[in-house]
């Protein structure tokens, strides 16, 4: 039978059988509470051991289990949206899962590195993947900034080294490198600015890394190693950089009109959601709402994705309307968009429910969680925004009809997207007794119709609109350093080509008794060159 497969679902086929497996090996060990660790010595150098660790518990199972099941579908999907003769972006996307896959399993930080650089080698490559003058510089940003992170994991690596150890993130300064490197990756304020640039990769691709891989890599890592900084002062930071990330995703959404750079923001705010109740002590919490948002969010992208593909590429909103058309796609994203919003008795409903209450329950107080209510009202005001967008009979594109194999995918995602909440639910949250009066309980809901109902909100002054469009000037700041990068290298082409090869030329130097004698030099010529020396001291 697989000899009459593409590659695109030959590939399909065992993922299906590794998702299958890993559900299986998630109930035994969940159940049994079973943890194993494989540990494999690589180097010792001056008494130091460098060993590759796999670390196999339910948690570990339950990712890989919705990254592979997620990858499943993307592959079929990718087949019709990508054309059937596009190898390249089949194999880059099998090593994007593997690298993501090695980085699940590995709670030692050789095998961390070598699933985070492969995660960002080939998203770069994803990224400029349609060779377009934007999507060379969204990849710049995007590589930049995720090498900044990977520097930060090997200061931390090294820190770390030096006092003898090698697996726990246990002196206070690597912690600090160990953190920044996971906002880095997560895409936390102040780097938050590559999230929405890459939206220049293709849509499958953008499904799987938006949802379950790249950008959740941050987050994980942080709940993996939490125990080892969960004391630690700069979870303060930590939560206020997470606070800001939500509110500057959320007031972006409101004035974006590309439709995946709005799915890209609500994917930041839903970041720092994770972020905040990591900050204030519950891991497993962020957990679970890190594998609902995977299942909706990758939903949301692909219904996106068909909707743009069917349109011809255009993804403004103000050009569409009339989705009704294909009412399997428009019930999906429909599904997934009452998802985001934390609608009652949707799967994002347990995981955001439990978060808000967590948080009132804390030692933070009632402010951090006024603050998530207002942040819960503005993700309701934009996705209340798309979902008028997509519906209104005022559209300007005739949409074409989409193919039963995309809508077969999405249907499958759909229905898990209504009954995994309540499984995972059951399974894996944490038994916290919460008691909280009657109107506080309902403040959640009344916040998400507050925000519907607010939903055509907007700003007339431009400077307001274009201070939001750029991320609080986020975005434009992370594009300078291109710009700072290029006069750096300028700089540095004129000190080695121009003072020390051809002005030492021109230069005569004669030894008196006891002074140097310069001739055959303008004095315009060396001012300039002084001038740029002491430009070059200064960066």
């Amino acid at each position: 039978m697989l000899k009459y497969l593409s590659k695109y679902e030959f590939v399909s086929f065992f993922l299906c059988l590794g998702s299958i497996q890993c559900f299986v090996m998630f109930m035994i060990f969940i159940n049994y509470n079973l943890t194993y660790l494989y540990e494999f010595e690589v180097m010792l150098f001056h008494s130091i051991p460098f060993n590759f660790i796999i670390y196999l518990d339910w948690m570990s199972f339950m990712f890989i289990f919705v990254v592979l099941f997620i990858s499943m579908l993307i592959m079929v999907y990718a087949k019709i949206y990508m054309g059937i003769n596009c190898h390249q972006f089949l194999w880059m996307t099998v090593l994007f899962v593997l690298f993501m896959v090695i980085m699940i399993m590995s709670p030692s930080s050789l095998g961390v590195l070598l699933g985070w650089d492969g995660l960002g080698i080939v998203s770069y490559c994803l990224v400029i993947y349609y060779k377009s003058y934007d999507s060379f510089n969204s990849g710049f940003i995007t590589a930049a900034t995720n090498r900044l992170g990977d520097s930060m994991l090997m200061l931390s690596i090294t820190w770390y080294s030096m006092n003898g150890s090698f697996i726990f993130f246990e002196t206070e300064v690597s912690v600090v490198f160990f953190m920044i490197a996971c906002m880095t990756k997560s895409a936390q304020f102040p780097f938050c600015a590559w999230l929405p640039l890459a939206m220049a990769a293709p849509t499958p691709i953008s499904s799987l890394v938006h949802s379950s891989t790249l950008v959740t890599a941050g987050v994980y890592m942080l709940i993996r190693f939490f125990n080892s900084f969960n004391s630690s002062i700069y979870l303060w930071l930590l939560l206020i950089l997470s606070l800001l990330t939500v509110f500057i995703a959320g007031i972006c959404a409101m004035k974006e009109f590309d439709l995946k750079r709005v799915v890209a923001l609500s994917t930041l705010g839903q970041l720092g959601f994770m972020m905040v109740i990591l900050s204030v002590g519950h891991p497993y919490v962020a957990f679970f709402h890190l594998i609902i948002h995977a299942l909706f969010k990758a939903l949301l992208f692909m219904c996106s994705g068909i909707i743009i593909h069917s349109s011809l590429g255009t993804q403004d909103l103000r050009k569409m309307g009339n989705t009704n058309t294909d009412s399997i796609v428009l019930t999906c994203m429909i599904i997934s968009l009452f998802n985001l919003m934390g609608m009652p008795f949707t799967s994002g409903f347990y995981s955001k429910d439990s978060l808000v209450e967590l948080t009132y329950m804390n030692y933070s107080g009632f402010s951090i969680g006024l603050m998530l209510l207002m942040m819960i009202m503005i993700t309701s005001i934009y996705t209340t925004r798309l979902i008028m967008y997509s519906c209104s009979s005022k559209g300007w594109i005739m949409y074409m009809s989409s193919n039963m194999k995309l809508s077969i995918c999405i249907m499958i995602l759909a229905v898990s997207n209504i009954f995994m909440g309540c499984f995972f639910n059951w399974i894996i949250q944490e038994l916290d007794f919460i008691y909280l009066y009657s109107y506080i309980k309902y403040m959640p809901i009344l916040m998400i119709i507050m925000g519907m109902m607010c939903y055509s909100l907007t700003f007339k002054n431009k400077k307001t609109e274009f201070f939001m469009k750029e991320m609080f000037y986020m975005m434009s700041i992370t594009k300078m350093i291109s710009l700072i990068f290029c006069i750096f290298y300028n700089m540095m082409k004129i000190m080695d080509q121009g003072w020390f090869e051809s002005y030492l030329k021109n230069i005569k130097i004669t030894l008196t008794k006891n002074s140097l004698i310069f001739s055959n030099i303008s004095s315009d010529k060396m001012m300039f060159s002084l001038g740029t020396f002491l430009s070059l001291i200064l960066m």
